[in-house]
């Protein structure tokens, strides 16, 4: 099992994410790195791939449930030499009061010790207060060092290391100068996305050479050693074995079977998937689901493509920035009738966050330019100046769809700048905001297609898999 351990921060905009990265990169030198990042975000995790070169996961408690989020660690985290995961938000901040889905939480679940990156910006003394709130907020927290953020210099750190030291008994593993040159660029969803940055990979490259200078690399190593460890899957394989042969039984394989049959009849079924700069927003466990049920995944991109891959069964539209697209997209006219004529004659498709919006029949910007999009739903895409329903979610599935059946409830959630004017009333979904008393419908429905402005992660619906591929099994 891999060493692991988690980077967490005092609060957003503590330093975690850069800090993270940096330690990423600087161990990925070393040896194979598999990272995580807790909660919902897409960006962070393309910037640790960036840096790591292995593919990040999201451990999200709200969408994933507690079994399947032990079990994508666990499977995963196996994979490499040592797990790096990234919190979210400040480390005790959940999706509520109590701290659940919180970093602390997923901490603790996963037996994780945990390394706090504090911003020390014009603090000495108050630095150990401050790691002294955190350690003894939650005794059953295995807060195991920390990092310090924006420190003016190493007459600075030598200060506030002997004070946190001194006073809270933490080792104080490192520390990051102030640096302008370090703050990765943001926009209303996040961080710019790694792509579009400018000499991204010269930025990296100094961030890795500070943390190699500045932070005690072999003591993390040592800390991640400290780490829960899980069964590998040989073990679980092995152990079963042995106690089918103790009671003497035969192991009952038919739904194994069952399911090896169903992934292989599967393997034809090749499923579109929307890549490019305009729709990037995947949950990599996602993809990976759909690959084990058997099916390809084959990118194309709305933007430079002239049409959909040949031979597909099945239509993904994720994500993304289509707003800050638009124009290219619309004019791409060639790939907006390629989809419509695709899903007008039954293609089965699922759409959500920035493909919804692609298949409403324009995009509205917040300077009143209108830029025609595929057209599926009547109804028009407008941008805010505010989030709208941004959050955890639940919902309700009212009618059939080419994803779940009536009743089935599904956990995700929304961020978004847009709102829907003017679509037909054909819907699916009731989705609730988690902790307000506030419903709307969403999930619009049209023949095969499906499309919503919620984000779900595949991985907790193997079954929402099941029922798409055997749709596009049909065509």
């Amino acid at each position: 099992m891999a060493r692991g351990v988690m980077i967490a921060g005092t609060h957003s905009g503590s330093g975690k994410t850069t800090i993270s990265l940096g330690i990423m990169g600087a161990l990925s030198k070393r040896c194979r790195v598999i990272p995580f990042k807790i909660g919902p975000d897409y960006i962070d995790p393309a910037y640790h791939r960036f840096v790591s070169d292995s593919f990040s996961y999201n451990l999200d408690l709200h969408m994933l449930g507690e079994e399947r989020l032990k079990k994508l660690y666990q499977d995963k985290a196996q994979q490499g030499d040592i797990a790096i995961v990234e919190g979210v938000m400040g480390l005790f901040d959940g999706k509520d009061s109590t701290g659940y889905a919180s970093s602390a939480h997923v901490a603790k679940m996963l037996g994780l010790p945990v390394i706090l990156v504090v911003d020390v910006g014009g603090m000495a003394s108050s630095a150990s207060a401050m790691v002294m709130g955190y350690r003894d907020f939650d005794p059953k927290l295995n807060l195991a060092g920390v990092l310090l953020n924006r420190v003016g210099g190493e007459e600075h750190f030598a200060l506030l290391k002997e004070c946190i030291e001194r006073d809270t008994g933490v080792s104080v593993l490192g520390y990051l100068p102030k640096d302008r040159e370090l703050i990765i660029p943001e926009r209303p969803l996040g961080l710019m996305p790694p792509e579009e940055m400018k000499d991204i990979e010269q930025h990296l490259e100094r961030l890795n050479d500070l943390v190699e200078k500045y932070i005690d690399l072999d003591g993390i190593l040592e800390i991640s050693k400290n780490a829960q460890t899980f069964p590998t899957d040989k073990d679980i394989q092995k152990r079963t074995m042995q106690e089918a042969k103790r009671s003497n039984t035969i192991i009952n394989t038919s739904k194994r079977e069952q399911e090896e049959i169903t992934d292989k009849q599967n393997e034809n079924i090749k499923i579109a998937i929307a890549v490019d700069e305009a729709f990037c927003f995947y949950y990599h466990a996602s993809l990976e689901a759909f690959e084990e049920k058997g099916a390809l995944m084959v990118p194309f991109s709305p933007i430079r493509d002239s049409k959909l891959p040949d031979g597909v069964s099945g239509l993904y539209l994720g994500g993304g920035f289509p707003e800050k697209f638009a124009m290219a997209i619309s004019q791409n006219t060639s790939m907006r009738d390629s989809i419509f004529n695709a899903i007008d004659a039954g293609l089965p498709t699922y759409a959500e966050g920035g493909g919804l919006m692609y298949l409403m029949k324009s995009i509205c910007s917040k300077e009143g330019k209108t830029f025609l999009m595929v057209g599926i739903f009547d109804g028009e895409a407008v941008m805010t100046d505010r989030l709208q329903n941004f959050g955890y979610v639940s919902c309700e599935v009212t009618k059939d769809n080419v994803m779940a059946p009536r009743g089935s409830l599904i956990m995700g959630h929304e961020f978004h700048y847009s709102k829907i004017k003017g679509s037909h009333d054909d819907t699916s979904y009731v989705v609730k905001k988690f902790g307000q008393n506030r419903e709307w419908r969403c999930g619009y429905i049209y023949k095969n297609c499906l499309a919503s402005y919620m984000h779900i992660d595949f991985y907790a619906y193997p079954e929402l898999i099941d029922n798409f591929l055997n749709k596009c099994g049909l065509r």
